[in-house]
């Protein structure tokens, strides 16, 4: 038994050592492997750009419109703030959409509830008693 220690105790120690050869030349050949670099336009795109279009796009193929830098800040101001704005107005702010309260679709436990207070007669009550105005009313309303 104490051959069957000293030759697995053998093959422990090569095994290490084969996995630590096989890792250093794993990491010497990542080393020398260059890393892919975008061009600097693409990685420096999202700190100034219009919108969806990368601003040495615009000094390169609109000169007339980057041609003083002031002026161009300020057009790049104005298209900003107008898109901001049609995206508020245009997208987010979508006139009679989910808005009118009459009309909403009743879920099927909202009509459970309803139907179970129209048998007890609590709906009436409830009915009866709910406020609908904001202001206190006169006995002449």
């Amino acid at each position: 038994s104490s051959t069957i220690l000293v030759d697995y105790a053998s093959l422990t120690c090569s095994l290490y050592s084969l996995v630590h050869a096989m890792a250093s030349l794993l990491r010497t050949a990542l080393r020398a492997v260059p890393r892919p670099q975008l061009p600097a336009s693409f990685t420096q795109a999202n700190k100034a750009s219009i919108p969806f279009v990368p601003v040495d796009w615009v000094f390169r193929f609109f000169p007339y419109f980057s041609r003083d830098k002031v002026r161009f800040m300020f057009r790049f101001n104005q298209i900003s703030f107008g898109c901001g704005l049609g995206y508020f107005y245009l997208w987010c702010h979508t006139p009679y959409k989910c808005d009118n309260y009459d009309h909403f679709d009743e879920s099927m436990l909202y009509k459970y509830v309803k139907g179970k207070m129209e048998k007890t007669g609590q709906l009436d009550e409830n009915l009866r008693i709910k406020v609908k105005h904001f202001y206190p009313q006169t006995q002449e309303d």
